[in-house]
């Protein structure tokens, strides 16, 4: 009987895998996963042409646990974490350092490489690794209190019909990024941190004008870089509202200090 070797025999599976996956597949599945992964691989070896915004995402979805721990190594065993995968040689890892891919990621936003049209079609959006973290990040804005969540709301939110938001919500509960909820009763869900963290990090890698452009501003945590910050992204109306926003909740620790005092 002719044997094959452990490697020769994984490589055919990823290579089985390939041909099945896609990032519009169920996330947290191999093949899900590998699609990510040759992705990037296509990305080191110059096979394909991407942009910043898309390597990014790549990036950021391949950090997830529901990414790499669903591929294996030389060995047979899921890697432990991202800088481990992309360490391991290919075909099962990057073969490069995870520094090197922040550094593609530099060259290509200095070049000034036009960012990704984003498809009309809400159901081909699953096939657009940025629409991931835009619309989830769409969903955090809207529930600051982690407010619970359901299909009907999410479709609120994005502006979907129940069916395609049900798709977007299946795609973020398997990443993580939404667990049912303990006390909404069935059906409702909630934003876990590991979900805050993916958009946070997210946010934080994208371009500042687009920032302003969205829902977010990222503000730093020195007190007077951040008063900057918010002077830059802020039109004088928004500002003067932040600014009373800010007296009340003064006014309203003053209240309570005094409170507290008699």
């Amino acid at each position: 009987m002719k044997t094959i070797s452990f490697a020769m025999q994984g490589k055919m599976d990823y290579e089985t895998l390939g041909k099945a996956g896609g990032i519009s597949t169920t996330p947290g599945t191999p093949q899900w996963a590998l699609a990510i992964k040759l992705k990037l691989q296509s990305v080191l070896k110059k096979d394909v042409v991407v942009n910043e915004e898309q390597l990014k995402a790549w990036r950021e979805l391949m950090k997830q646990p529901a990414a790499y721990q669903q591929l294996l190594d030389e060995q047979g065993k899921p890697f432990n974490s991202y800088e481990e995968l992309c360490r391991a040689q290919p075909p099962y890892g990057l073969g490069c350092e995870a520094k090197e891919i922040e550094e593609l990621i530099s060259s290509l936003e200095s070049t000034g490489t036009n960012t990704v049209d984003t498809p009309e079609d809400p159901v081909k959006d699953l096939g657009n690794p940025s629409n991931y973290f835009h619309k989830f990040s769409k969903l955090v804005e809207a529930c600051p209190d982690n407010q619970a969540l359901n299909a009907p709301k999410i479709g609120e939110i994005l502006d979907y019909a129940h069916s395609t938001a049900q798709l977007w919500r299946k795609r973020w509960e398997h990443l993580g990024w939404l667990e049912q909820s303990k006390s909404s009763g069935r059906g409702f869900y909630q934003i876990t941190e590991s979900g805050k963290n993916a958009v946070k990090n997210w946010l934080e890698q994208q371009p500042e004008g687009k920032l302003n452009e969205e829902l977010w501003v990222v503000v730093p945590k020195n007190p007077k870089k951040a008063a900057e910050k918010l002077i830059k992204s802020f039109k004088d109306e928004e500002l003067r509202e932040i600014n009373q926003l800010i007296g009340e909740y003064f006014s309203q620790e003053l209240t309570a200090f005094h409170s507290d005092i008699e």
